[in-house]
């Protein structure tokens, strides 16, 4: 499959998961981490928790808005768990 092909794919594929990252991300620039995890995932990012939101990847767990996400039945993860699903290849799949 060529690159054009594998384009055309994933702009027809439905988003796996919605994504909100907050905070300083250490080994990640933000806009890496986005585009690597939109690659694997074809996921939908948001600059906000709300309840449709699937994952919420943030530097610390005791922020508000890692407190609004877990109200929301939001996973939580931190920058570890972030790379060892990008290096699997996929996150679970969520609602979207």
């Amino acid at each position: 499959m060529n690159k054009q092909q594998k384009d055309k794919k994933m702009k027809n594929k439905q988003p796996t998961a919605t994504f909100c990252i907050t905070g300083a991300l250490e080994k990640y620039k933000r806009v890496d981490a986005i585009v690597e995890i939109h690659n694997k995932t074809n996921a939908r990012f948001v600059s906000g928790v709300s309840s449709r939101t699937d994952y919420l990847i943030s530097s610390r767990k005791d922020t508000s808005k890692a407190k609004k996400a877990k109200a929301f039945g939001t996973t939580v993860i931190d920058e570890n768990e972030m790379i060892a699903f990008i290096n699997a290849g996929n996150f679970p799949v969520k609602r979207v």
